[in-house]
């Protein structure tokens, strides 16, 4: 049971602050930090008298006298939870969503005498709860009578009270759509009409009060009316990240909802020092989230590594099959996580913003770019014989992950709600911080490359044409060659309810070769560095060229082709001796280990194709469709060595929301080719769960990673279990 704190008067600096009963959760540390701490030289904020006189109102006597005291608060947890869809967490406080009702219960030590006793309802936020600010809310009970308006859509913090019955009173309050996120404590003062000094004040100490984004109210900012898109990204938990053209993407387990992903998200927004009124804004908390993703600047969650070798002790980007356990470590050690790519950073941020209900999901882009001068093109520099100028070069990558969030943006002109590109993966500086976004959809395809944020840099992503420049003994320059339409392809997130793919490339741009397409790339070329370059009245052709033949789609166990079609544009045949080799690449395009190589001469008279090899391994799952909570299932991973290559340090990485704690399993030896290999985990869901729940694994040898696959499982209640979300 809650019990009750009672706070000495604040009132003279000289009462000791052994003997002061203060109301904030953090108290002591906040006054430790205000006053200076132990910390040699550090000047103090407030004096002690400033602090005492500052936190007055938070500060109360218990007094002899016949005022209510609290006997019990009841937070309704799961009525309140189920309608505010917010059931699925997995810790046990009363989490809300902003714009929204909710209930609580108050008893009290005597019957509630409807024409003696006040009651105000206190809430508070923050490190300093100011009313002006939003962050300390004071909101009077009126047990007089139940008020009849609706207060589903207050603009305010309001309450009324449903019912009276002796001592016990049960209260409806309504949040504005606009109020802070995060976690508030709840305090209650009691006095009577005829003797205001006859004061109590009572603090809640049990569950947590936190609240979220609402995607469910329409004056919040993140709502989203579509029901399928609400289910899909803010209350799915597992979802799929494309790396590879590959029709049905890799599975990833965002899990949500899981301990501790919302007290992570929370942790981060405080420790960026977000002030309380940017709390209310889903762009401010989307900088911040896409900042503290990676560790360029601060102790950030991950640190990125884009290399081939990787330190003992640690957990290579393509080794991850989840948010979950990188959250888990982070959270336990405070230590930034080792390490991350694109995808891994992608799916992580979709995780912590799905937790505060900012509906996101995670979108990849191949062909890539990277533009390094705000040019808004993508420039490879060559010197007077030909040779590459690297240091000028930008680059573009195989592919690139980033993040989506829907919301409105106040912030701009009207016509640029709806879904923002953002980016965790620490790439270029926004504002003096590595991050990136959020940056209209819309505004990036209409080319308005000026309005925030970092709307330039997301359009030469997917629209910025590829540049050759030769570069003259003189330092001058001119352009040799413009490849209009390379960049930006086969943009992809996952469909909505359905694991397919679903295409973005229409939304970031119109199609290519249309005049509204060019016209947009000449509109944004006035806002380029290099604008005084005449690039668009030059008419300029390749002799010779190259076109890879991928396939759309592969599936494990399945052997796959990758062929190069060569034109060539002149009226003679072209003899060339084509070398082919094939590696575990990083997605940036640098290359990795080898795997394959392959010479050959051809003669091109217009265009020609060639198999260059076959490659594939098998994994798969033995495991129920359906399974029971509360009971252990063994679910039975086997994969194949179909290579003609020795397999070494293998490891399994396997995520589950509420199925089983994230682990890590070793092979214990080298995986000869064609050998099986088969291991067991053991799944025991908490509960049972109204949505399916995935099982994710990863599989990583040396030489091969990126191995992924997922089961998906009904989980059921036993027949006697009445802890049930089956509705």
């Amino acid at each position: 049971m809650p019990r009750r704190r009672s706070n000495a008067p604040a009132t003279s600096s000289e009462t000791s602050p052994k003997r002061r009963r203060y109301s904030l959760r953090v108290t002591r540390s906040r006054r430790k930090r205000l006053l200076g701490g132990d910390q040699p030289g550090r000047k103090p904020v407030l004096t002690e008298e400033e602090f005492w006189r500052r936190y007055a109102l938070l500060s109360a006597e218990d007094k002899p006298g016949t005022s209510l005291k609290v006997s019990k608060v009841d937070l309704d947890l799961k009525p309140n939870r189920c309608a505010h869809h917010t059931r699925d967490y997995d810790q046990q406080d009363l989490i809300l969503r902003r714009g929204q009702k909710f209930t609580l219960t108050v008893t009290f030590d005597r019957e509630v005498k409807t024409d003696m006793d006040c009651i105000v309802l206190q809430f508070v936020t923050g490190d300093k709860p100011q009313e002006s600010k939003g962050s300390l809310i004071r909101i009077p009970v009126d047990v007089t009578e139940s008020r009849k308006e609706e207060l589903d859509n207050a603009k305010d913090w309001s309450t009324k009270v449903e019912d009276v019955c002796k001592e016990n009173v049960k209260v409806v309050i309504t949040t504005p759509p606009d109020a802070i996120i995060g976690v508030y404590q709840l305090f209650i003062e009691t006095t009577l009409k005829d003797d205001e000094k006859d004061r109590k004040r009572f603090e809640y100490e049990g569950e947590k009060i936190i609240i979220l984004f609402n995607p469910w109210c329409e004056e919040d900012t993140v709502y989203m009316k579509d029901s399928n898109q609400r289910e899909e990204y803010v209350l799915n938990d597992t979802g799929r990240i494309w790396r590879s053209r590959r029709e049905r993407g890799f599975p990833w387990n965002f899990g949500q909802f899981d301990i501790p992903c919302l007290d992570a998200a929370l942790y981060l927004l405080d420790l960026a020092e977000l002030g309380d009124t940017a709390k209310t804004s889903p762009v401010s908390v989307v900088r911040v989230i896409s900042s503290w993703a990676n560790s360029m600047d601060n102790d950030g969650v991950l640190e990125g590594r884009w290399t081939s070798e990787y330190p003992k002790d640690c957990t290579k980007p393509s080794e991850w099959s989840g948010s979950v356990a990188i959250l888990r470590e982070y959270m336990k050690t405070k230590k930034t996580v080792m390490f991350g790519q694109c995808w891994v950073f992608s799916g992580l941020v979709t995780t912590l913003l799905r937790s505060l209900g900012i509906p996101t999901r995670s979108v990849t882009n191949f062909s890539s770019a990277h533009d390094t001068d705000l040019s808004m093109t993508i420039d490879a520099h060559y010197d007077e014989d030909g040779e590459e100028v690297d240091y000028m070069n930008d680059s573009v990558w195989n592919f690139h992950v980033w993040n989506e969030s829907w919301f409105k943006r106040p912030d701009l002109p009207d016509g640029y709600d709806g879904w923002q590109a953002h980016d965790g993966t620490p790439q270029e500086v926004s504002e003096g911080v590595m991050r990136c976004g959020p940056a209209s959809l819309q505004a990036i395809k209409e080319g308005h490359v000026y309005l925030n944020y970092d709307t330039k840099f997301v359009y030469s992503e997917v629209n910025g044409d590829r540049v050759k420049w030769k570069v003259k003994d003189d330092a001058t320059m001119e352009v040799i060659g413009i490849d209009r339409f390379s960049v930006g392809q086969y943009i992809s997130t996952k469909a909505v309810g359905s694991d397919a793919r679903h295409d973005l490339t229409l939304d970031y741009k119109y199609a290519e070769w249309t005049p509204e397409e060019r016209k947009v790339a000449k509109f944004v070329n006035r806002f380029s560095t290099r604008r005084t370059h005449n690039i668009y009245g030059l008419d300029t052709t390749e002799e010779i060229n190259f076109k890879f033949n991928l396939p759309e789609t592969t599936l494990m166990g399945d052997d796959f082709e990758v062929g190069v079609t060569i034109s060539n544009t002149k009226d003679d045949e072209i003899k060339l001796r084509v070398k082919a080799v094939v590696v575990n690449a990083f997605y940036t395009g640098i290359p990795g280990r080898k795997v394959f190589t392959e010479v050959t001469e051809i003669s091109v008279p217009a265009k020609g194709v060639r198999q260059l090899f076959r490659y594939c391994i098998d994994m798969t799952f033995q495991m129920p469709d359906t399974i029971t909570a509360k009971e252990e299932t063994k679910a039975t991973i086997k994969f194949k060595n179909t290579t003609k290559i020795k397999l070494t340090n293998g490891s399994v990485h396997v995520e589950g929301s509420g199925l089983l704690n994230d682990l890590i399993l070793k092979t214990k030896k080298v995986v000869q080719p064609g050998e099986d290999i088969e291991m067991v985990v053991t799944v025991k869901p908490k509960r049972s769960y109204y949505r399916k729940k995935a099982l994710v694994v990863n599989l990583s040898f040396d030489q091969i990673s990126d191995i992924i696959e997922d089961h998906k499982v009904k989980v059921v209640k036993a027949a006697e279990d009445s802890d049930s979300d089956d509705e």
